[in-house]
């Protein structure tokens, strides 16, 4: 067995440094679990639970810049109408109507015109200082420091000297981008270079002023070039030991003038994140920004490597002008607080420089995992593909980092699925009605009866959107609905032969176990009756929803009129009795304990055993928005912990789909590192999830780029899994022509 507590003796670059070599190695070839735990260990060695994070004030002076630069979505040219300089009057009136918020610090950056000279920040942060003196002033880049110089026509030692004096405490990262000439050339040809960007901060740290460090990647860079750029940071902190967080940006591409077409993905983040605590062995602190990132990928950022999440940057404008998502900010300390404390770790709020500013203790639950050496025996069983206990598998998920649950997963994964394909069908999600009467008190789609914003579409208006669906690529359409009283089993049969009168080589992978239970009970037919009513008037395959969790103690809790466990398994061995395959499927975060999910993929693993007629198992995480339930919302890394576990358990289940739906895209990638093997469909049209509020949306084009980011080949399919074609590494589609 090799789990990573022996990496430490085999690889020995946990106490020794790691040279240049072997760190390109390890970012280009070593397994992204691994990574993730290596990272962890150091960060824990560091830092503990500690999680840091800043309450600032961002005033961005200006966004004219003379540097004008391809990769900035924020510059704009002197004579621009969308152009500003905000004088020292409007910035004082920000500090004054700042001066209430308990804020920690006061991040000052913008861009380079001769409208703003030395004097206007020495008398900004003077005027700072006055009004807000327990804040930290952390503000110009390097790149600005540069250019005051020049304009000035001094030293970058003086103007250093005299910010200082007025009550810089702190200079930022930006401006590093990427060190290497040649892509620096490429992307920001007016900026200074990575020696001159180097030297400020030299100088800066030789007078006792501390910096931060970053890297902008995700463009036109190539591995080598991160790799390098890490090492001459960690080079000069040899020397200086000024900096005190490293932070990478992940390039957002929105607006800008670099041609790439989508920002680098929750695979290429983690592999950054974990590698930048590996090398910069002496860096006190990594930071991620919450602007930059979706939440769940910053939780997970938290379990590998980094120990900072930035702060609330209250009027942040650089990330948002490059389109990075409103959905990362936070709101107040409070926020952010709550954010670390439902993670297990120990939130502390601090300044730029790392000086804490509350020393209020928390309540944190205990997750110190025991050294896994001890579960030897279970980890050799999931290893080597032997059937897991309920038991074990409890112990698996509670007591394992799910690191090395990840690791175990993907070899599973690979041993299971023995290419570098991920899968994603083209489909279409019509939900035709929204009127249900069961209630879940999970659900934020359903209305009762008579509501006025109750809808039930024509059969001529289904129709028209599959015949849509088709024209656009579709090979499968997903037919849902409450249960409504004013719709029968006729007019269901009715629906479905209507679409395949109309298209009759669509996939209906269609309806689900509670709707088909309930059309069968409303017509006094036996479950496998009205199965076959359905499948001769057209459906051709069952989807595992209303699965929830598969215990009724928990179903009676949060669906207490839908159908029990016995019946939703009655209907799926019906199913795949008369030869029709299906999907299972878990939603969970709805209260249940470990063995209650490990229970429900028994379940699912007992029935296989029988019938073999599930064709993937597609886990999914409660989301409570405006729904009646208040459950916590699961964290990336649950996520991450659920899809590998049901790899292991499920070892009879072929496929294990990722839910980008619910957890996002860069959760995805990851979750394709740890067992899932298919990325889902398209779903051109998708409303019970989006009823929550949460809506990602996805083409063809970014599953595509997905996939291709987490190291995987795309690949087409239809329902059944047969491969309709791949795309190469240029996006070109090679059809395999499958049926």
């Amino acid at each position: 067995m090799k789990v990573f507590n022996n990496c430490i003796q085999e690889r020995k670059v946990w106490s020794d440094r790691i040279s240049l070599d072997q760190a390109l190695d390890d970012f280009v070839n070593a397994d992204i679990s691994e990574l993730m735990y290596r990272a962890d260990q150091i960060r824990k060695a560091k830092h503990g639970r500690k999680v840091h994070f800043v309450h600032s004030l961002n005033i961005n002076p200006t966004n004219i810049c003379k540097n004008k630069c391809k990769l900035c979505a924020f510059w704009k040219e002197e004579d621009s109408e969308e152009g500003y300089v905000i004088s020292l009057e409007q910035a004082t009136q920000s500090l004054r109507e700042s001066a209430g918020l308990g804020l920690t610090d006061l991040h000052v950056v913008g861009g380079l015109t001769e409208q703003l000279r030395l004097d206007y920040y020495l008398e900004l942060f003077r005027r700072a200082k006055i009004i807000l003196p327990s804040v930290i002033i952390q503000g110009l880049t390097a790149v600005e420091i540069h250019w005051l110089a020049k304009l000035e026509k001094t030293s970058i030692h003086e103007v250093l000297q005299q910010l200082k004096s007025a009550g810089l405490d702190a200079i930022p990262g930006g401006g590093a981008e990427i060190f290497n000439d040649t892509i620096r050339q490429e992307i920001c040809s007016n900026k200074i270079s990575a020696e001159q960007w180097l030297d400020v901060h030299k100088q800066a740290h030789e007078l006792g002023i501390a910096s931060n460090a970053t890297i902008l990647f995700g463009h036109i860079e190539k591995s080598e070039h991160i790799i390098e750029h890490l090492f001459q940071l960690r080079d000069l902190q040899d020397i200086t030991g000024g900096f005190l967080a490293f932070c990478p940006l992940p390039f957002h591409p929105g607006s800008t003038q670099i041609e790439v077409s989508s920002a680098p993905g929750g695979y290429s983040i983690t592999r950054m994140v974990a590698m930048a605590r590996i090398v910069l062995d002496n860096f006190p602190h990594i930071r991620v920004l919450a602007n930059y990132m979706e939440r769940k990928l910053l939780q997970t950022m938290l379990f590998s490597g980094a120990d900072d999440v930035g702060g609330t940057s209250i009027n942040e404008q650089i990330a948002r002008a490059a389109g990075a998502g409103d959905d990362s900010k936070f709101s107040s300390p409070k926020e952010m607080e709550n954010f670390i404390l439902n993670l297990e770790l120990e939130p502390v709020l601090c300044n730029s420089i790392y000086k804490q500013s509350s020393t209020r203790k928390h309540e944190i639950k205990s997750n110190t995992i025991t050294s896994i050496e001890i579960y030897k025996d279970i980890l050799d069983k999931a290893e080597n593909g032997q059937r897991l206990s309920l038991e074990e598998a409890v112990i698996l998920h509670d007591k394992v980092p799910f690191h090395e649950l990840g690791r175990l997963a993907n070899k599973r994964r690979h041993e299971k699925v023995p290419d570098k394909r991920c899968t994603f069908i083209i489909d279409r999600n019509i939900s035709f009605t929204n009127v249900c009467t069961v209630g879940c008190k999970f659900c934020a789609f359903h209305v009762l009866p008579n509501n006025e914003n109750s809808f039930v579409m024509s059969i001529d208006e289904i129709v028209r959107r599959v015949v849509e669906a088709v024209e656009l690529g579709a090979t499968q359409i997903m037919l849902q609905g409450g249960l409504n009283p004013t719709l029968d089993l006729p007019w269901y049969e009715d629906m479905l032969k209507s679409i395949k009168k109309k298209v009759p080589d669509i996939w209906l992978h269609s309806l689900s176990p509670a709707e088909i239970y309930w059309l069968a009970q409303k017509n006094k037919l036996s479950v496998i009756a009205a199965m076959e009513r359905l499948r001769n008037a057209g459906l051709d395959s069952l989807p595992g929803g209303g699965a929830e969790i598969l215990v009724d103690e928990i179903r009676q809790n949060v669906s207490p009129r839908k159908l029990t466990v016995g019946q939703w398994f009655e209907v799926m061995e019906a199913a795949h009795s008369i030869g029709m395959s299906t999907t299972a499927t878990m939603v969970y975060g709805l209260g249940e304990t470990t063995a209650q999910r490990v229970e429900h993929m028994i379940k699912v693993r007992e029935l296989q055993d029988k019938t073999g007629g599930f064709r993937a198992f597609i886990p999914w995480s409660f989301q409570p928005n405006h729904t009646k339930l208040s459950y916590p919302l699961p964290s990336g890394v649950d996520y991450l912990r659920i899809v590998a576990l049901a790899r292991l358990v499920l070892d009879n289940v072929d496929h294990v789909q990722a839910g980008w739906v619910t957890e996002g895209p860069d959760m995805v990638e990851l979750a394709l590192k740890f067992g899932a093997d298919d990325f889902g469909g398209v779903l051109m049209e998708e409303s019970v999830v989006s009823a929550t509020g949460l809506s990602f949306g996805m083409s063809v084009e970014k599953i595509i780029s997905s996939i291709h980011n987490a190291g995987f080949t795309p690949a087409v399919r239809n329902t059944q899994y047969n491969l309709m074609g791949i795309y190469d590494e240029n996006n070109q589609f090679i059809p395999t022509g499958a049926k």
